[in-house]
């Protein structure tokens, strides 16, 4: 807050001039709220430089603040009319003239002579906005000299029985209002006040001149030069998604509650005064740029106690793709506020949607005639903007499910291999008279034996990977491991302890591919490697289905990366859902293709194992081991080809369903993730590698 001198000139009427002078003048002291804007991002936000009615707009840069005449002086819109709403009547008295000559004035004589009858010769109707007019004018010819910084804390309140709010009162001393001695307060300041107010001046005396600082010069005033007006009206102060003022141009409205408060304030509502700590606080009426705040902030002519380090008090943001108060629109503005809150620590306040209540306040009376007022104001509930995630969001809980479901996968067809491998054993168990419950169950309680052991080791090996990667993961989540994982073994452990306690001593000796039809001759080691993926089409759609669960969510994340600047919102089943990519997906997502990968490779050692007679007999044909490996190779890509593209496809067109657009982008992104999942192929080199330890001879003995 700025205090200025502003005056209004008023003529004497014809036959009433005094000898030397025909005008009189009033002063004013006009206290002048001033905010510091970016220029270019409040001319997007709510085009305030669409506002301007004469002059120019501000321009953001470094040579704001230049020194001239003695002074500081920096560049400053105004609004076109102040924000006071107060008068000034102004009586000139003629005296009948003194029988003597008048003695010293003194106090107590000047005292004696203001009761003196006099007849009054003119009466003058002075407004704030005359005296705000006329500061204008000593802005725009770089007069505007800043005598004094304050600034006004917020009102505290006391709630009555009945519900109303009274503000309390506030006393503020004699030391808020020092300036040095050079400019005068106004004397509003003396009626009730409810801010607290701090002042902002260096301690000198009249007699004194301003102590020197360091560098040896005088501390110099600031001057505001004014370069354009802008009109408040134009300015886009509320958004047409809220009830709730967006800039600092337009006061609260304080309306009149009862008819008693109605009549006193003529129908109108409360507006602001000169009284710095009054009740109602005013608008903005000067604008300047961060850059220029080094004038009034970093001068030593004003003190201390200027936050100079951290000025910004607001930051105003409005969300790009916002239509309307509908449901896709709100979750982008609250994902917004989300991050806003993640990355920076501060408070934000979501106004879209908001509609003000109306709050009753007792306004008690004040000292100089203003009487009690019952006011009321539209106040809104701050705090309940967003609600920050301590733990895990949707998305990520996500990613963890599928990383849960490749797992019971890959249990599942681990299992059910083991379980093909001890037909014959089951086969002999089943023979011996255990029953197929027993069975069941006796499988069942290995697969969880083995899930416990994983979640205990995962317990214990939660609490040192979650604190070197900077995670805070206490005892009792780490612990969750131990019944997750005893979970999902049991879960991918039902089919092949179902499949178990069906187990037939004759259908034991059976291996476990399809019967051939019809013979045919393959037309390469490519389509042989194709027949051999069909011949167990359940454990190779196991191993595609595991690797495309990992593809999908890669293609996703890499497409709201890339395509959607890192967050995706979309509609869901028709609720609106917003996906936020965070290093922590990408580790759930790469985990999740890891195991994908693993399957496809735990295929190839299955087949590898179960048709390891087949391959020594392949071999004593005459086939070279790199033509073996080939074949190998050939399964695992024919796997990781259908998991991959299948996978890549999802993700692209879950992508760009929910979200409505697909951009050429996303094309790419999906073509490169599709290509990067040829990793698998890798995955295919161990188990070829293992072809050469088959023991040929030892297997065709066998057979």
């Amino acid at each position: 807050m700025l205090v200025h001198g502003g005056r209004a000139r008023h003529r004497l009427s014809p036959g009433l001039k005094p000898p030397t002078s025909d005008a009189f003048t009033v002063g004013w002291v006009l206290p002048v709220l001033i905010a510091a804007i970016d220029p270019d991002a409040e001319a997007k936000l709510d085009g305030l430089n669409h506002a301007l009615i004469r002059g120019s707009y501000l321009a953001e840069n470094a040579s704001d603040v230049s020194p001239g005449r003695g002074l500081i002086t920096f560049p400053v819109l105004a609004a076109s009319t102040g924000g006071l709403d107060e008068y000034a009547l102004t009586r000139l008295q003629l005296l009948a003239p003194p029988k003597a000559p008048p003695p010293p004035m003194s106090l107590s004589w000047l005292t004696s002579k203001a009761g003196a009858p006099g007849r009054t010769v003119v009466t003058v109707r002075t407004t704030a906005q005359q005296a705000y007019q006329r500061l204008l004018g000593e802005l725009t010819s770089g007069r505007g000299v800043i005598w004094g910084i304050w600034s006004a804390g917020p009102v505290s309140y006391r709630r009555a029985a009945q519900g109303a709010l009274t503000p309390l009162a506030v006393h503020n001393p004699l030391s808020a209002w020092y300036t040095g001695g050079i400019a005068a307060i106004a004397m509003d300041n003396e009626d009730s006040q409810y801010r607290a107010v701090a002042g902002h001046a260096q301690r000198v005396t009249l007699t004194l001149p301003h102590s020197v600082p360091r560098g040896g010069s005088i501390p110099r005033n600031a001057s505001a030069r004014l370069v354009g007006v802008f009109d408040p009206a134009r300015i886009k102060s509320f958004d047409p998604l809220s009830e709730v003022p967006l800039g600092p141009y337009q006061p609260v409205a304080a309306a009149p509650a009862d008819p008693a408060s109605r009549k006193a304030l003529r129908s109108g509502d409360l507006l602001p005064n000169q009284n710095l700590g009054g009740y109602v606080s005013q608008p903005v009426d000067l604008i300047t740029t961060l850059s220029a705040l080094p004038a009034l902030e970093q001068n030593a002519y004003y003190g201390t106690g200027l936050p100079g380090d951290a000025p910004i008090s607001v930051i105003r943001v409005r969300v790009a793709g916002v239509t309307g108060p509908d449901p896709v629109s709100l979750e982008r503005i609250r994902e917004a506020a989300q991050q806003i809150v993640a990355r920076t620590h501060l408070d934000v306040d979501i106004v879209v949607g908001s509609s003000p209540e109306p709050t009753t306040i007792d306004l008690p009376a004040g000292k100089f005639g203003q009487p009690a007022l019952a006011l009321s104001e539209g106040w809104v509930k701050k705090g309940v903007a967003v609600a920050i995630l301590t733990a895990v969001d949707k998305n990520s809980l996500v990613l963890f499910t599928l990383i849960l479901i490749v797992c019971i996968l890959f249990v599942a067809n681990s299992a059910s291999a083991a379980i093909r491998g001890r037909r014959r054993e089951l086969g002999v168990l089943a023979c011996l008279g255990w029953t197929r419950p027993r069975l069941f169950t006796a499988v069942l309680g290995e697969l969880a034996a083995i899930g416990l052991t994983a979640g205990i080791l995962g317990a214990v090996a939660a609490l040192p990977l979650s604190s070197a990667l900077g995670l805070r993961a206490s005892p009792g989540q780490a612990a969750l491991a131990v019944p997750i994982a005893v979970a999902v073994a049991v879960v991918a452990g039902v089919i092949p302890a179902w499949l178990a306690a069906r187990a037939d001593p004759v259908e034991s000796v059976r291996p476990p591919v399809l019967g051939a039809r019809r013979g045919h001759q393959p037309g390469g080691i490519t389509a042989l490697a194709m027949v051999n993926v069909l011949r167990t089409p359940g454990r190779a759609a196991v191993g595609a289905i595991s690797l495309a669960i990992g593809i999908t969510a890669l293609t996703m994340l890499t497409a709201v990366t890339f395509a959607f600047r890192g967050v995706l919102v979309g509609s869901l089943l028709g609720n609106a859902v917003a996906l936020q990519v965070r290093g922590v997906d990408y580790v759930a997502v790469l985990a999740t293709v890891a195991l994908g990968i693993l399957a496809v490779a735990d295929v190839i050692f299955l087949n590898i194992r179960e048709r390891a007679p087949e391959l020594a007999t392949i071999r004593a044909f005459g086939w070279r081991e790199s033509a073996l490996s080939r074949l190998v190779i050939t399964e695992g890509a024919i796997i990781g080809l259908a998991g991959s593209l299948a996978g890549a496809a999802l993700g692209l067109a879950a992508a760009a369903n929910f979200a409505g657009q697909a951009p050429a982008s996303l094309y790419l992104v999906a073509a490169a993730t599709a290509v990067g999942t040829f990793v698998t192929v890798a995955a295919a080199l161990l188990p070829a590698q293992a072809l050469r330890r088959l023991p040929t001879a030892h297997l065709l003995a066998e057979e």
